[in-house]
């Protein structure tokens, strides 16, 4: 596996997920329309959460990842449930741009381990690393279609 190329995707699949980004207001980040699960806010969080949460659990590499970033943008979470503080756009793009650097530091040279438990049978943590940018891909379609249904 190519770490290089890999990385390079991260960052390339990131800024389109911030450049997705652009334009958003606070209040637009927390419309949920008809039809739709979730809001940009929650899933500009999603996509940080799971990228971590997943090379920590199934790779077996600790990613630190803020425990009230778990509680609000976990898998099975949802808007309607939240209580207390929850992140800006600032603050989520932030952590969305150092994320990839974060990684390619703690993941360079263990791509081609074998995960800890393997994840839709994918048994490397590159390969793992490497589903998590369909993942966001996912996500950011999501988040473009929620642009265009809560425009101002």
């Amino acid at each position: 596996m190519n770490e290089e190329q890999i990385f390079q995707q991260i960052n390339m699949v990131r800024k389109a997920t911030l450049k997705g980004m652009d334009s958003v207001t606070e209040e637009q980040a927390d419309k949920q329309p008809g039809g739709f699960s979730n809001t940009i806010r929650w899933n500009l969080g999603h996509i940080y959460v799971v990228q971590n949460s997943l090379i920590a659990k199934f790779g077996g590499i600790p990613t630190e990842t803020p425990s009230r970033y778990l509680e609000l943008f976990a898998p099975g979470t949802k808007p309607a449930d939240w209580q207390g503080d929850v992140p800006s756009l600032a603050e989520l793009k932030q952590e969305l741009e150092e994320q990839p650097a974060r990684l390619k530091e703690t993941l360079t040279g263990k791509l081609d381990d074998e995960a800890a438990e393997a994840f839709l049978s994918l048994p490397t943590v590159g390969e793992i690393l490497n589903f998590t940018l369909y993942h966001e891909g996912v996500h950011g379609g999501m988040i473009k279609a929620l642009k265009a249904n809560t425009a101002e």
